[in-house]
């Protein structure tokens, strides 16, 4: 297996474990044992506890954006679209157990956790930004648009 798909797989093991155990939870001797790696291999792709949630979190909501394109791509209407992306975000974050749990309770989140928040937004904003850019959208309107979905953020 290369690399890519290692992380790949990785980053399916953990999501049970995840669900079952929340962020917080989480322990590096847990996910060892669930990703059958040692924590040599584990460091060594990872970096840390942090990064494997930011690319789980990440491979969730790229799923979420690749969605968006379909529905987006065929409208013109801006506040139209803008409802269609904040619905459908919604309804997706709803419906993806490690969304769900992330976002229901990252304001919950004690400090060692702000890298992980600034990530997650900083990943979110590219994917939005990335998506727009992808519909053909002008700078001016990527920003209107980043702009009025940040507060749903």
């Amino acid at each position: 297996m290369d690399d890519n798909g290692f992380i790949r797989q990785a980053i399916e093991d953990l999501k049970p474990l995840l669900i079952d155990s929340g962020f917080q939870n989480l322990k590096l001797d847990a996910i060892l044992v669930s990703l059958n790696i040692s924590k040599t291999k584990f460091f060594r792709y990872f970096g840390s506890i942090g990064g494997i949630m930011e690319l789980t979190v990440y491979h969730e909501l790229s799923a979420c954006y690749r969605s968006l394109v379909l529905k987006i791509r065929q409208q013109n209407n801006k506040e139209h679209v803008l409802h269609t992306i904040i619905a459908h975000r919604k309804k997706f974050i709803d419906n993806n157990p490690i969304l769900h749990i992330y976002y229901a309770t990252k304001k919950g989140f004690t400090k060692r956790f702000e890298p992980l928040k600034k990530a997650v937004l900083q990943n979110e904003n590219d994917l939005l930004h990335g998506m727009l850019a992808q519909c053909f959208y002008s700078e001016a309107d990527i920003a209107f648009f980043k702009q009025k979905i940040t507060n749903e953020i």
